[in-house]
């Protein structure tokens, strides 16, 4: 039966491919004048129109999330495109400050910039494994980077960015349920154009960041390389080394060649490689009376941390990709898009983060290959109807590995506990999409598209006895508990022979998105969407005990949403209005346990809310922006949920009715520039500040536990437990004044980000045992300045 059905989706498929391909040759039904004038215009190459905002106007981004340029305020979807030099003006560096700027984007990390999940409208991961899926998918260059070790973008030379709310189960690489991040950089080109930037704060940071590109051979070969380095010791200070932490150490560089060996035909190479190494301060937070621990420390500045393990997060990223474009007569087009792209991560830990002599410590890591190929067609755009579809194949080699010297389940706190798991992953699928312009006014977009992704794993895990002069050394073994080329799957504390989970499982999926779009008026348009996107199975690889290697099922989201766009005021305002309703059902949550992940999948979970965001320039020298976000996220039903075992002496929770965790109901954005002319040149002030209400860390912490053990017991120490593992409301703002040279080529900036000097926490785990809680601190108050020279 099962066969079946995967046979009658496949064929569905396809036959929706080839005939929406027949319909959109045969269409040649006319288009009003406004389109055909619209058709006929030269398409430009850049995505951002600065002439229109020197007339007064706004800027405008052209968005390819839906494979076609197309202008952002006209696309039917809540979407948020944010140019290069916007990022760069509000200090945007990489993939994890990205979240500053989007409302209702949330970024988090526990190893720095290097390895970020995202959340979009309350829906992410805390997964931070080696083969984690994310819900926010992120793609550069239209390349769908799979695993999460490759999501850690450097933001640099880049054109824009393009945030898309919603399941994306049709167009992107590969099917999400939260969202998509995706970046573009800038492209070679005919002209000649670079620029050099270096920076310079307090805390030691230093940067230099540089492109340059133009033609090798005019009309036929362009070229672009670009390259950023940047330096910085950090806010906090490690008393256990006497030495600055909270710093980074990150290079990337990019080199792009664009091939037009006919008029029709462009091949553009890229080829990428950096690297990233963080030291990732972890704060404490006793559980006894005082602000003790089991170990009796207590920490006494929330600047001065007390690390005596290693914190370290490091990882290595590198790419190459091939964009190859025919265009056939007729308005027709080929494109494929092959890539190859592999990331190392390593990250230590010093889970009890204090300088106890008891060091409970870990490291966990891993390397990912990744091949994908995508194979595109799309018709001719000016037509009333307009299609695109494909293939799309991806494979992904991930091996991930973990050791912790003291987390034994044979002998805890005295031998270690190691493990390395491979997971191979195919993944293929089919898509559509069809355009339809029903009437001038109104236009109807449906898509689909059938998964077939392949999951299989082998490895190990084992107990071994610690060397405690070189701890990570895991080879004096004592016992093999996992070994799936021998099938051996022990309890390690009873020694009884256990049932594993099954090695390899394929998951067949098809998603579907349809939209509907009016024109009111010039400027200003209505739509209705739906859209239903799956995140697919995995296994959970970072065991503690036999039980928790196991593979968990796929999740599925469908999403109900509505809004409107409107360009208004002469182009002088944009106003975007949206409302959804989420449906999540089988829901993957990742419970951190006292030591180890679990991953399984609740039974349901809902979201709704809304976003309102604006742009709004009065006058020519000045632009305001603001984004509002509110949501409602929670867990419907979801009664036997996982906890560590002193939170609820080993018994579930009921995060019924609870919400999901990282979900703050508010948030809000909102930006000032204004430029004062001058005879040399002129000055721009601005400002930009975000609100984020209270959210919390995991998803079981501000639930009433029944039976806690005594230590937590009591309501201050719940209070305590349920404070620590949540951040409260914060507003954080940041400043620049900049002068620009009167032909726009130099530019000197003085910064200062979070003015009032809030203190922040992004992540949270407790060492229960140990009887405390560690955290992870965000940036402080810093300040610096940047000179920039374009050619």
């Amino acid at each position: 039966m099962a066969f079946v059905l995967t046979t009658q989706r496949i064929t569905f498929a396809l036959a929706l491919s080839t005939g929406t391909v027949y319909a959109a040759s045969a269409a040649e039904l006319p288009l009003d004048k406004p389109q055909q004038q619209a058709a006929a215009l030269p398409r430009k190459t850049a995505s951002t129109h600065p002439a229109g905002q020197a007339a007064g106007k706004l800027e405008e981004i052209t968005v390819r999330s839906n494979k076609r340029a197309q202008q952002a305020n006209t696309t039917p979807a809540s979407i948020v495109a944010l140019s290069g030099k916007t990022l760069q003006t509000t200090g945007v560096r990489d993939a994890l400050t990205l979240a500053r700027d989007v409302p209702g984007l949330m970024a988090e990390t526990t190893s720095g910039s290097a390895n970020p999940r995202y959340r979009l409208r309350g829906i992410g991961t805390n997964d931070f494994s080696a083969n984690m899926t994310t819900a926010v998918g992120v793609s550069e260059d239209d390349v769908f980077l799979d695993s999460g070790a490759s999501q850690g973008v450097p933001i640099y030379d880049l054109d824009h960015v393009e945030v898309f709310r919603g399941p994306q189960g049709t167009l992107q690489g590969k099917n999400t349920t939260a969202g998509m991040v995706s970046y573009y950089t800038k492209k070679p080109t005919n002209t000649l154009d670079g620029y050099v930037r270096g920076t310079a704060g307090d805390y030691g940071l230093f940067g230099e960041e540089g492109a340059i590109g133009g033609p090798i051979i005019k009309d036929k070969l362009m070229a672009r390389f670009a390259i950023v380095n940047r330096d910085y010791d950090g806010q906090y200070y490690n008393g256990r080394t006497n030495n600055p932490t909270g710093g980074y150490q990150y290079y990337d560089m990019r080199g792009q060649i664009l091939a037009k060996p006919i008029d029709n035909l462009s091949i553009l190479i890229k080829m990428h490689t950096g690297r990233n190494k963080t030291m990732v301060p972890i704060d404490h937070v006793g559980l006894l009376d005082g602000g003790m621990d089991a170990q009796g420390y207590v920490q006494t500045s929330s600047r001065n941390i007390q690390n005596n393990g290693r914190t370290d997060a490091t990882t290595r990223r590198s790419g190459l990709s091939v964009n190859a474009k025919y265009d056939f007569e007729g308005g027709w087009s080929l494109a494929d898009i092959f890539a190859l792209e592999w990331n190392h991560f390593n990250v230590f830990s010093d889970d009890d983060a204090s300088p106890a002599p008891i060091d409970y410590q870990e490291n966990i890591g891993g390397v990912a290959r990744v091949l994908s190929n995508e194979i595109r067609v799309s018709s001719p755009q000016q037509k009333k109807i307009r299609y695109i579809g494909g293939v799309y194949y991806m494979r992904n080699l991930t091996q991930s590995y973990s050791q912790q010297p003291l987390y034994s389940p044979t002998d805890f706190g005295v031998g270690g506990n190691a493990s390395s798991f491979n997971i191979n992953t195919q993944d293929a699928a089919v898509f559509s999409a069809l355009s339809f312009d029903l009437t001038p006014r109104l236009t109807l977009d449906i898509g689909g598209r059938f998964t077939s992704e392949t999951r299989s794993a082998n490895g190990e895990a084992w107990a071994y006895n610690t060397d405690s002069s070189n701890p990570y050394d895991a080879s004096n073994r004592s016992l093999t508990y996992i070994n799936t080329n021998t099938n051996t799957f022990i309890d390690p504390t009873t020694g009884q022979a256990m049932s594993g989970p099954p090695l390899s499982k394929t998951f067949n999926k098809d998603s579907e998105d349809a939209s509907l779009k009016y024109r009111f008026a010039p400027g200003i348009i209505g739509y209705l969407r739906y859209a239903r996107g799956f995140r697919t199975g995995n296994y959970n690889t970072y065991v503690a005990t036999t039980s928790d290697f196991s593979l968990y099922d796929p999740e599925e989201l469908t999403d109900y949403e509505g809004g409107i766009k409107a360009r208004i005021w002469g182009g002088k305002a944009q106003l975007n209005l949206s409302g959804f309703h989420y449906d999540y059902n089988n829901m993957q949550v990742t419970i951190l346990q006292n030591t180890g992940t679990h991953t399984t999948n609740a039974a349901q979970a809902v979201s709704n809310g809304f976003e309102f965001e604006g742009q709004v320039r009065p006058l020519q020298n000045l632009l305001g922006t603001f984004g509002v976000t509110y949501q409602d996220a929670h867990y419907t039903n979801f009664h036997n949920a996982s906890a560590p075992t002193p939170f609820n002496g080993g018994n579930p929770v009921d995060l019924s009715g609870q919400p999901l965790e990282r979900a703050p109901h508010v948030t809000a954005n909102f930006l000032l520039s204004y430029k004062i002319p001058v005879s040399f040149g002129d000055f721009t002030v601005q400002t930009d500040w975000r609100y984020t209400s209270r959210y919390r860390f995991q998803a079981w912490s501000d639930t009433h536990p029944t039976t806690p053990a005594a230590f937590l017991a009591s309501p201050q120490v719940q209070a305590l437990v349920k404070q620590a593992f949540s951040q409260g409301p914060v507003i954080t703002g940041n400043v620049r004044v900049a002068w620009h040279s009167l032909n726009q080529k130099t530019e000197v900036a003085f910064w200062l980000h979070n003015v009032t000097n809030q203190m922040t926490y992004t992540n949270a785990f407790g060492e229960f045992f140990n009887r405390n809680i560690s955290r992870y601190p965000g940036d402080l108050r810093a300040f610096g300045f940047e000179v920039m020279q374009s050619l």
